[in-house]
């Protein structure tokens, strides 16, 4: 898996280009003249985020509003770019996260009056959100999760402008553990328990006058594909639900991609040989660095024990809302992951809500990588069309021969692994 690699974290920044959040050129500049060290690639992105956002302030003094929006969306995704290899837990990813997201701010009335920046009660804390208000009457409301390692600034891209051409409401935020929420709330850790945090999210839109109460859909990937299905089976208040790059178990998803060996040493073992890892490898550093904050942890045995709670196998039954699977190729291309779509099947076999799957190939490009990173707009039309099918135009599927899913692809890669191949066989989705 590519995850937290420069590749992937190029083509993350790059994903951002069709809602003006990035410049194709400008990218391929950066990352040329980036050299392998995480300091280097902190201080390239950082330093064309700093130029974009002075050109922007003397722009927008000169009423070129429309220059000085681009160069904010830019230098936000810049500054969040730079932060993804800076050192967790510094003043420096700190001040970069700061700078990202004030930059889009300061972007937002040039982007659509009806977008705000909202803070959120949740108890005694706040939550960070952008939401844009449709205004029209009852209208759709689509709620975006944050994953392990995304923001809201980059999840209003990646949402928010295609509701805006498509006429829903649309919220994301960043709930207990993620990065501005963290900010806000140091003491505020990461919770498996999420139809709590959304609760109060949905309880927030409930007193909207312009949503429709029947339909708020909730949408997840990478980690909170594990936190969106929870909250939906716990919170009848949803009415459909999109899980992206689903992990049923996060604990045995992080054990299963260890060599045996590793899995079986005792804990200060563990802890010695996996900050060899770190510092041997920069993805490996950039994913646990942000999962130490995350869960207010210090040492590698406790930040993976942590996630023993953030397990919903039990939950699959007790969905009752209309349920869309996405995943992409590259997400189980590797034998490693056989545990994994072992867990995914048995899930996928017990909803008993009306469940569809879409799954992005390697003929897909950049679509089959985790979460479809670099592929936004595909991610976007598939998400905002089943939503438009079991949502606002569910008569449509009355009259429309839904196929059953071919899982033959990943029955291809793990074929020899007998439970994996019956359960898949015996599993009635629907392809979308």
């Amino acid at each position: 898996m590519d995850v937290g690699t420069p590749e992937f974290l190029w083509m993350r920044a790059t994903m951002s280009i069709c809602t003006g959040g990035a410049d194709l050129a400008e990218c391929l500049k950066i990352i040329d003249q980036t050299g392998s060290s995480d300091d280097s690639w902190v201080n390239e992105w950082s330093k064309k985020a700093e130029e974009l956002s002075d050109a922007a302030k003397k722009h927008l003094a000169e009423n070129k509003f429309i220059t000085g929006r681009n160069e904010l969306l830019r230098a936000s995704t810049y500054f969040r770019t730079a932060m993804m290899r800076s050192k967790a837990a510094s003043k420096q990813a700190d001040d970069l996260l700061t700078k990202s997201r004030i930059s889009y701010i300061q972007a937002l009335p040039y982007i659509n009056k009806s977008v705000q920046f909202v803070k959120i009660p949740f108890g005694k804390y706040l939550l960070p959100a952008y939401y844009y208000n449709s205004g029209k009457p009852d209208a759709p409301t689509l709620i975006g999760i944050n994953g392990g390692d995304s923001t809201n600034e980059e999840m209003f891209n990646l949402l928010g402008f295609a509701a805006i051409e498509r006429g829903w409401n649309c919220l994301v935020y960043e709930g207990p553990g993620q990065y501005t929420a963290r900010q806000l709330n140091p003491d505020l850790h990461l919770m498996a328990n999420w139809e709590v945090p959304n609760g109060a999210i949905v309880d927030w839109l409930m007193e909207r006058p312009e949503v429709a109460k029947d339909k708020i859909a909730l949408f997840g990937w990478s980690l909170s594909s594990n936190l969106a299905i929870r909250a939906a089976a716990l919170d009848n208040r949803i009415a459909a639900v999109i899980s992206n790059g689903l992990i049923v178990d996060v604990y045995e998803a992080w054990y299963g991609v260890w060599p045996k060996w590793l899995q079986k040493v005792k804990p200060k073992y563990f802890d010695f040989f996996f900050h060899i890892l770190e510092r041997l490898s920069s993805q490996v550093k950039v994913i646990t660095g942000v999962f130490y904050q995350m869960h207010g942890v210090n040492t590698p045995t406790e930040m993976i024990q942590a996630w023993k709670p953030f397990n919903i196998a039990e939950f699959a039954g007790s969905l009752s809302c209309p349920t869309l699977f996405i995943t992409g190729e590259a997400e189980y291309a590797e034998q490693s992951a056989g545990p994994l779509i072992l867990s995914i099947s048995k899930f996928l076999k017990n909803v008993k809500a009306p469940a569809w799957f879409h799954e992005f190939g390697y003929d897909d490009a950049w679509a089959a990588s985790h979460c479809q990173i670099g592929a936004q707009q595909a991610l976007q039309e598939l998400v905002y069309d089943w939503l438009d099918k079991v949502l606002i135009n569910p008569k449509e599927l009355e009259n429309q021969e839904l196929r059953l899913h071919d899982f033959s692809k990943i029955i291809s890669y793990f074929g020899k692994m007998p439970e994996v191949k019956s359960i898949l066989s015996e599993i009635r989705i629907h392809s979308f």
